[in-house]
């Protein structure tokens, strides 16, 4: 670091130097930090800390800054440690000796605060939108086939039928709790830190609420300790992605397994497989088994930050530094996950015939047969107990249990009438579903209608 030596007899060693700086990470912080730095220098001034004329010329200079980094044209430069110390060198090249009063009433550590807070909100509205678009995705593919019946699964075994659009809309009902998170999490992030200081504040005359509004922070902090060391909204943020990254990689595990050749429910586009270097039949769904695979990166992320902090004393410690890394990577990598996952399911065709046929399968009535004798007055144990005679019966004999004739159905319940037969029809299963939030037909096609509204 060639800058902050005054009270050292010596330079920093070179590989120390290198080993401490963070400027690929910064990289990602630049826009924000200028963000940050504007609004200081309006507060500075707003108290008198800068003259009009000084605030207006570091407001100017730090918008030159962004305009060089937005062409590409501002590259962080390792010498200078850090995002901050750029920053400021770039602006005193520009604006001379003014630039220098730019860091009056701050920290390197309350700034890094703002920074880290600034660019996760800017991540959750990004993957906030994103869910938004996922969410799209899945209601048209459950509108386009809403009245296709397939098996439901549990235990990866036929259950009972429902819809297609039934299991879309449940991945939807997953994206709703995982955007719920990440707008939760925003409000303890949208705190601004500025004002702490090193961790004991200033004897400078400064008004944090000034510079919070000019950021369109709704709270600043009430510890200027707790100010510079909490990384909590971090850790927050990587939690809810986390949980996002499980419920992606169980569309993404879902999708493949349907599409295999043992399923093929669906198929996928060409667009979004790849091929394989030997065998030219292949069609490989790699993109989703990406988000599967990445999925357990980001957990790794959530784990290597609440490791860092759980061993931190009370304060600023540089320690926090490795906090920055993570969330960028996650942010990145969850990102990209949503749009791959949006486009697959955009390009993916559902193969209805072999869905239909399969939710054909009249082992999976046994639940509507149980409660048609419910609807009977047979107590559901009694009921239960009866129908799963009846299913032992026909796998012994070898017989399908719509084929068995009403006489022996009424061997098992004497309440079986010939109307028995037409449950054994799943889109007439799954239109008798009344109950709320169910696979009901209807009910369905209204949830996919409201979707579609929002």
């Amino acid at each position: 670091m060639q800058v902050l030596r005054k009270a050292f007899n010596q330079q920093l060693d070179p590989q120390v130097s290198d080993f401490v700086n963070c400027i690929e990470a910064d990289q990602a912080l630049i826009a924000v930090d200028i963000q940050g730095s504007i609004a200081h220098a309006t507060m500075l001034a707003a108290v008198g800390l800068l003259t009009e004329a000084q605030g207006a010329k570091i407001v100017s200079g730090l918008e030159a800054i962004q305009a060089e980094a937005e062409a590409g044209k501002f590259v962080l430069n390792p010498a200078f440690e850090d995002v901050h110390m750029n920053v400021e060198k770039r602006l005193e090249a520009l604006i001379g000796e003014d630039a220098l009063r730019l860091h009056t009433a701050r920290s390197r550590n309350d700034q890094v605060a703002l920074d880290m807070r600034l660019y996760v909100l800017s991540q959750i509205s990004a993957v906030k939108a994103l869910i938004k678009h996922v969410q799209a995705a899945l209601n048209a593919c459950a509108v386009k086939n809403e009245d296709v019946v397939m098996p439901g699964y549990t235990h990866l075994q036929r259950a009972q039928p429902v819809l297609f659009a039934h299991a879309m809309h449940a991945f939807i009902a997953m994206l709703d709790r995982d955007y719920e998170r990440f707008e939760d999490a925003a409000k303890r992030t949208a705190v601004s830190p500025l004002g702490a200081g090193a961790q004991a504040g200033t004897a400078l005359p400064i008004n944090p609420v000034f510079s919070a509004a000019q950021l369109g922070l709704p709270a600043t902090f009430i510890n200027s300790i707790d100010a510079v060391s909490d990384r909590d909204f971090v850790a927050e943020f990587l939690f809810a992605a986390s949980l996002a990254s499980v419920h992606l990689s169980q569309l993404a595990e879902t999708l493949i397994i349907w599409a295999s050749q043992e399923f093929a429910f669906i198929s996928l586009g060409d667009n979004v497989t790849t091929a394989s270097s030997l065998m030219p039949q292949k069609k490989n769904p790699d993109p989703i088994e990406l988000v599967r695979g990445k999925t357990g990166a980001v957990f790794g992320e959530l784990i290597n930050i609440l490791t860092t902090l759980k061993g931190l004393p009370l304060g600023y410690n540089r320690d926090l530094q490795e906090t920055k890394p993570p969330a960028i990577k996650v942010a990145a990598d969850l990102c990209s996950a949503l749009r791959v996952v949006a486009i697959v399911l955009a390009n993916l065709t559902v193969n209805e015939a072999n869905m239909q046929a399969a939710a054909g399968d009249p082992d999976m009535i046994t639940t509507d047969l149980v409660e048609y004798l419910v609807l009977k007055g047979v107590p559901f144990r009694q009921a239960h107990e009866q129908i799963s005679a009846l299913a032992n019966h026909a796998k012994q004999s070898g017989q399908k249990l719509n084929k068995l004739t009403l006489e022996k159905l009424k061997e098992y319940g004497e309440q079986f009438e010939p109307d028995v037969y037409d449950l054994f029809n799943p889109q007439v299963s799954v239109k008798g579903k009344s109950s709320p939030g169910s696979t009901g037909q209807a009910l369905v096609h209204a949830e996919a209608k409201r979707l579609g509204s929002l």
